[in-house]
């Protein structure tokens, strides 16, 4: 949705196929997304620990890589026979458990930002961390999400209010545009779906709204994992 320069950290559409039920004919985003709901819902109810702790993970990290290798059998028993046109990435499970942990643990939402400027323990709270000896291309993007609910945390609550691929959600994408191409760091190109952009800012905005209790430290966005 936004580029800059050099450096590109991708989260893949709904249509790359890492996570899917054999003989599901893929679909659209916009058509199967209720569907992909109705899957995390069943998935949480049955692993609710793994699930919080996938979120709590580092993104595109081995932690996060091992969390996801052990849910397939869990989905395929979510699959109802008669879904068809299912196909998701990793991202977007992570995306859609967030958004799901967000709601149930902020269901007025998030409070409006501050008159103050964000703090300086909030602003280093939204930097991309290191795991494993690097920075990964997918929290390049889940650090821009996390700097955008810094700076807007009404107008991210408002947008995650709507109901995926509406039209208000679409307005309020386009009214945080200029905050995204703000929070986008020098050398990172940013690209991401309209499905996968909508999880981001669900788990940026859960981790926001945990640390407004809990405090806001630069090595851990959220809650820690469950045990």
């Amino acid at each position: 949705m936004l580029a800059a320069s050099a450096a590109t950290a991708q989260i893949p559409t709904s249509s790359n196929e890492r996570i899917t039920a054999p003989g599901i004919r893929r679909g659209d985003a916009a058509r199967t997304d209720p569907d992909f709901r109705h899957v995390i819902v069943c998935t949480e109810r049955r692993e609710p620990t793994r699930s919080r702790n996938l979120v709590n993970s580092m993104p595109g990290s081995n932690a996060e890589a091992m969390i996801i290798s052990s849910y397939q059998s869990r989905l395929d028993q979510c699959y109802p026979r008669q879904m068809g046109g299912l196909s998701f990435s990793w991202s977007l499970l992570r995306g859609g458990f967030a958004e799901l942990f967000y709601h149930r643990d902020f269901p007025g939402g998030l409070p409006a930002a501050p008159a103050a400027a964000p703090s300086e323990a909030a602003i280093a709270w939204t930097h991309a961390r290191a795991a494993e000896g690097r920075v990964t291309s997918l929290e390049l993007l889940h650090a821009v999400a996390r700097c955008v609910v810094v700076r807007r945390p009404a107008a991210v609550s408002g947008l995650l209010a709507e109901a995926p691929f509406s039209a208000a959600e679409l307005a309020g994408m386009q009214s945080i545009q200029d905050d995204l191409s703000a929070c986008i760091t020098a050398g990172v190109r940013f690209t991401a779906s309209r499905q996968s952009l909508r999880g981001l800012l669900a788990e940026a905005a859960l981790h926001y709204g945990e640390a407004l209790g809990s405090g806001f430290h630069p090595d851990l966005p959220g809650a820690a994992p469950s045990r």
